[in-house]
């Protein structure tokens, strides 16, 4: 017999594979991206608490869904249609952003400069690599902190930056 019909994590997942879309996901990629994530939290050392996995992927489908809804509104934005049909888009070009100009990095340099004045530099170096696409475990773990509370300090850095008054200046500079 296969040594993992027994273990209790297999059991937790399939039941949450086997339990049909609630209506806020339905018809979207939400649900599987939650179920994978899901997975990933498994180790197979500690057995699940069937409600509180069942708890965390229904939060994760809805995080999931709210992200595509706004991946699909940024992508409209982004990208113009080339020819509409009965009030329905057909084809579409992408609208690409022109490439870095000098004017661009010095601007880059001077909102880097601004935004140095608010953080302590390990902040901002936390940002930047966030920025720069790394995974929340390898910087927890390089920090020696748990993901949740990394996630919980990064969001405590970027609202710093958002209540700046420097950000303030800025979006009232860019409204004129």
């Amino acid at each position: 017999m296969d040594k993992g019909a027994n273990n209790p994590d297999w059991h937790v997942y399939a039941a949450l594979h086997g339990e049909a879309d609630p209506q806020t996901i339905d018809r979207s990629l939400a649900r599987d991206a939650a179920l994978d994530a899901v997975l990933a939290e498994f180790n197979g050392e500690t057995t699940p608490d069937p409600e509180l996995t069942r708890k965390r992927y229904r939060s994760l489908c809805r995080n999931r869904l709210s992200k595509q809804n706004n991946r699909r509104a940024l992508d409209l934005r982004r990208f113009r249609s080339t020819h509409r049909r009965g009030g329905t888009d057909f084809g579409s070009i992408v609208l690409i952003a022109q490439a870095r100009t000098v004017v661009d990095e010095m601007v880059y340099q001077q909102m880097m400069a601004l935004i140095g004045t608010l953080l302590a530099d390990e902040e901002l170096a936390l940002l930047l690599e966030i920025a720069d696409g790394h995974a929340y475990t390898k910087l927890a773990r390089g920090r020696n902190m748990t993901v949740s509370s990394l996630k919980s300090k990064t969001f405590r850095i970027r609202e710093k930056v958002r209540n700046s008054r420097i950000i303030a200046t800025l979006r009232q500079g860019l409204r004129r």
